[in-house]
Parts: structure tokens; C-alpha cells; sequence
């Protein structure tokens, strides 16, 4: 079990822990540097190309692993992951959609974008929400 499994997480526990870097995550990588730009460099020991090849070395090796939520909610249960909340600020991502430029202004296309851009949005709440990490 990793050391900070039953504790809260403070900024300090965070930088002084190792991590793994998921290599598809550099923009991740970039927020989270950004984030902690007058901060202590992350221990990085472990860079995978998949998510999966980082989780298969979990049970081994106490890593903490940052990921967005609605991922991590996606993988924490099958992997028996302890998921906490990131403790300092960080400005979430954007997801962003794209379609060909002559749908551009369909309404039924721009009808199917707000419902994809309600649902995924609520979708991502509710996913936060049931990890309390809100």
C-alpha cells in the first residue's frame, strides 16, 4: 500500500514521492510544470507509453501517477487505485471537438455538439463528484 494511501496529501508529500509519466500526457505534464513552476522538480522514475503499462507496475512500486479525473475514475476501482484530489491549483484542460468545416453551421450538427459538450460536461461532474474530489 502506498504511504499516502490513508492520509491527506499535502504539496510537499506530492513533490517529494515518485511519479510515473504517461508519455501521451505531456500536456498534462506541461499544466501540472506550470502549475509548479516555482516549486521543487517531481521525482519522475518511470515514463510508459500506456496507461496500463504504469498501472501494471502500481502494486510494486509506490507511484503517484497524475492523471484527469474522469480517467482516473475510469481505471481506479479495476486497479484498486487510491485517487485524491491534487494539492495545489490546477487549471483543468479543455476538450475540444472537431467536425468538417461544411457541418459547421448545420442545426442539427450544432444541435448533437451542445448535447455532446452538456453530456460529457456533466458526465465529467458527476464522475468528480463520486470520487469527492469536488
Amino acid at each position: 500500500q502506498h504511504p499516502l494511501a490513508n492520509q491527506e496529501m499535502s504539496l510537499d508529500d506530492y513533490l517529494s514521492h515518485p511519479h510515473a509519466m504517461i508519455a501521451i500526457s505531456d500536456g498534462v505534464k506541461a499544466l501540472i510544470e506550470q502549475a509548479l513552476i516555482d516549486k521543487p522538480q517531481r521525482k519522475m522514475v518511470l515514463r510508459a507509453y500506456h496507461l496500463e503499462a504504469a498501472l501494471a507496475i502500481v502494486d510494486t512500486l509506490p507511484i503517484i501517477i497524475t492523471v484527469p479525473a474522469d480517467l482516473a475514475y475510469l481505471v481506479a476501482e479495476r486497479y484498486d487505485l487510491v485517487v485524491k484530489p491534487l494539492p495545489f491549483q490546477f487549471t483543468p484542460f479543455d476538450y475540444s471537438m472537431i467536425w468538417h468545416a461544411r457541418c459547421e453551421h448545420s442545426p442539427a450538427q450544432e444541435w448533437l455538439r451542445s448535447v455532446v459538450r452538456e453530456e460529457c460536461s456533466r458526465l465529467i461532474a458527476k464522475r468528480i463528484e463520486d470520487m469527492g474530489l469536488n
